[in-house]
């Protein structure tokens, strides 16, 4: 019974199906590298707390990985709109 609800799926129902599941995959991969980046950059020891100079090196490392991640997807866009 299942194989004939799938069958019911349009083209266009799969692919939001799989952009979504892309979606929230690229999602935890970008947390996972900032925590295991910004984390050991800025965390040499850990503790029970985060000192406020570990807390703000860590919100600077997060925004510069964001906004260079964002700088790279912007580049290549625009690349591929150009070819």
């Amino acid at each position: 019974r299942a194989a004939r609800m799938d069958d019911k799926l349009s083209k266009q129902d799969i692919m939001a199906q799989v952009k979504q599941e892309y979606d929230v995959q690229l999602m935890q991969d970008v947390y996972n590298t900032i925590t295991a980046k910004c984390f050991n950059k800025c965390v040499p020891k850990p503790g029970d707390r985060l000192d406020k100079e570990e807390q703000t090196c860590l919100a600077k490392c997060v925004d510069r990985y964001l906004e260079s991640r964002s700088a790279v997807t912007e580049a290549m866009m625009d690349r591929s709109s150009r070819q």
